[in-house]
């Protein structure tokens, strides 16, 4: 296999992933590269004083920390020493095929060019909307740092109409290619390479696809496929292939334009199989999962309060590595989540952060009440989901075993006492709620009004699919037409609600929350952007964030969402008095813009509204908080600010 060198535009990448409020993880990264070969060379660049939290993950990746201290020039010296050292390692180490440049940044675009000059394939990773172009198109192959961080296979299949379009016009192109080299029909490994070399940037993964055959399969309205051996070929829709080529026209398997992992399941456990993936308790087995918990369980019981949750991970991981067993914090964290949402942990009054110190909550008595606790997350997330409770599926998908159904009454059992779920008839609800539970979300009430006062078309279809169906076209038409998206947003919303309220097979809340979050963000869109109606878009705005919490299985689904809705949400402040922020701001960026205005009236209105999110989403705001002292600067603004906002969490 072929060697590879890492080098790491550290501060470029780790800045970017908490201004996006996504966990920087440096081992899923260089998991992913370690399944490209050996990685001989790791190198990351950057003033470690500033981001001195990172260097344990890094220095247990082994990867060489160069220091690049911060004077005002420091990003430009710290873009000449990476190219230095990239291309000493060319001309010095001939062994090493593939250099790999972690970075967003447009300046490394000559570098990969001098690189490949030499001969060497060149793989660039670095964020989707803040990578430049010219990197992307000066590399052999280029991935979207979301796509290694593991982005949910729903929000990549829900690209722009714009990126689906992109992709289909690619297609086309290279087949023109070989077309001209009179090579059709050619082999799909072959196509995919010529795809890659007129866009280094495509990769089936980034539409939610496991493989190019999969993905070439949902473009068969513009292709045909042919297999020869075991070998899949592609032609144009045009080609008539004569008799003595001996292909065999393949038959395709998924007619659908979208992948797999979000059509509507068939049966109940697929349901829960899709809430399992969320919860992200796909990615470790059974024994794994028990004897984390445990772990956990034991460093907190006899080491309560001297840890945070980042340090115990470690510690963790560490003591795992020592008994050969491979568990990345990636998987730790996963499993460590568990509890978190089933407040298995004390904070002892801070916001839950894995910088603070941890305990365990008074209310756990026992280790297997622990593991109790913790896994009775994914039975509860079932019925927050508003699914039926099928004790066999639900015990074969969680142990393993479909005859456990005693096990699933135990959980069914705790959470009834922890007053979280109750019965209501033959079904389990949340407790303290009927049916529709949505209805006593106050942040909810203007979705809610807009629901019930729409009427359905006498010739739409009221079921799951339908719903879904309809969703998927304001998908499309967000980035073109705010009216038409959220009218259909609503749309969808509304055919759900009616088939969650008559029980239909397949309709669930967590779908329905869904559609109401997509419905929000559209709204609030339209209401600012369009109307210029910025206090009417408020109300839409705190529905979003509401909806998407960082506890909630919809945060998978949304995250994307989350940045630039808070940094609207808060900049929209502004344009009420006449004030526009200047370029694309973060929300912590924006928050400080508003907070110290010298317009008092913004300022005050800023807090006003911010006071309003920190009562429906307070880790947001806490986030934000963090983000603030996160910022190296001199001015002592960002930690007035910072505290500003952790005092609107504690009234």
């Amino acid at each position: 296999m072929s060697q590879l060198a890492v080098f790491i535009d550290f501060e470029n990448v780790a800045l970017w992933a908490e201004q996006e409020f996504l966990d920087f993880e440096i081992t899923t990264i260089m998991e992913f590269l370690q399944g490209r070969g050996p990685v001989v060379i790791k190198r990351a660049y950057g003033d470690w004083s500033r981001f001195s939290r990172y260097r344990d993950q890094l220095l247990n990746n082994s990867v060489d920390l160069i220091q690049m201290y911060s004077l005002r020039s420091a990003k430009n010296r710290a873009d000449i020493r990476m190219a230095m050292d990239a291309l000493e390692t060319a001309i010095t180490r001939d062994k090493i095929e593939t250099f790999v440049i972690v970075s967003g940044d447009s300046d490394f675009g000559p570098l990969v060019s001098k690189l490949r000059e030499y001969g060497r394939y060149t793989l660039g990773v670095g964020p989707r909307d803040v990578t430049h172009p010219l990197l992307v198109k000066a590399c052999d192959e280029f991935v979207y740092l979301e796509t290694v961080l593991g982005e949910s296979p729903e929000i990549a299949a829900e690209r722009s109409q714009g990126d689906q379009e992109a992709a289909r016009a690619l297609l086309r192109k290279a087949l023109s290619v070989h077309s001209q080299r009179v090579e059709i029909p050619i082999s799909a490994t072959r196509l995919k390479q010529t795809m890659m070399q007129i866009d280094p940037a495509f990769n089936e993964v980034h539409f939610g696809y496991n493989q190019f055959k999969t993905w070439l399969e949902d473009y068969s309205d513009a292709v045909q496929l042919f297999t020869k051996g075991l070998e899949l070929y592609v032609a144009p829709m045009e080609f008539d292939p004569p008799a003595e080529f001996a292909l065999t026209p393949f038959k395709t398997t998924n007619r659908n334009r979208y992948p797999q992992p979000i059509q509507i399941p068939r049966d109940i456990e697929q349901q829960y199989t899709q809430i399992f993936s969320r919860l992200k308790m796909t990615a470790t087995d059974f024994n794994t999962r028990r004897d984390v918990l445990r772990d956990i369980y034991r460093e907190l019981t006899a080491h309560p309060g001297e840890r945070t949750t980042d340090e115990l991970l470690e510690i963790l991981r560490e003591q795992y590595e020592k008994q050969g067993l491979i568990r990345s914090k990636t998987t730790l964290r996963q499993i460590w989540q568990m509890g978190f949402r089933q407040r298995a942990y004390d904070y002892k009054g801070e916001y839950a952060s894995v910088h603070v110190p941890v305990w365990l909550s008074d209310h756990v008595d026992s280790e297997a009440d622990f593991v109790k606790i913790a896994e009775s997350g994914f039975v509860f997330a079932v019925i927050h989901a508003g699914l039926r409770v099928n004790k066999s599926n639900l015990a074969n998908i969680l142990i393993g075993d479909s005859a456990q159904t005693d096990y699933i009454d135990t959980l069914l059992s705790d959470l009834e006492a922890r007053n979280l779920v109750e019965r209501d008839g033959d079904r389990y609800v949340m407790a303290g709620q009927d049916s529709m539970p949505l209805m006593e979300e106050e942040a909810l009430l203007p979705i809610i009004k807009d629901i019930e006062e729409l009427d359905i078309p006498d010739n739409q279809e009221v079921s799951p699919a339908a719903a879904r169906n309809m969703a998927r076209t304001a998908m499309v038409q967000r980035s073109q037409d705010f009216a038409a998206a959220a009218h259909n947003s609503l749309l969808a919303c509304k055919i759900q609600w009616e088939a969650v309220a008559s029980n239909m097979d397949g309709a669930s809340l967590e779908d329905l929350r869904w559609y109401m979050a997509s419905y929000a963000s559209v709204k609030a869109g339209e209401r600012s952007q369009v109307h210029r109606d910025y206090a009417g878009s408020r109300p839409y705005y705190l529905a979003f964030f509401s909806l998407v919490t960082e506890d909630d299985p919809l945060w998978t689904r949304m995250r994307g969402l989350v940045n630039p809705m808070l940094s609207y949400f808060w900049a929209n402040i502004g344009r009420e008095y006449g004030v526009t922020v200047a370029g694309k701001q973060t929300p912590a960026q924006t928050a400080m813009f508003a907070a110290t205005h010298s317009n008092k009236d913004l300022r005050y209105q800023w807090a006003e509204t911010t006071q309003a999110l920190a009562r429906v989403n307070p880790m947001l705001v806490s986030r934000v908080a963090n983000q603030l002292r996160l910022t190296r600067t001199d001015s002592p603004d960002y930690e007035r600010v910072a505290r500003q906002l952790e005092t609107m969490l504690n009234q």
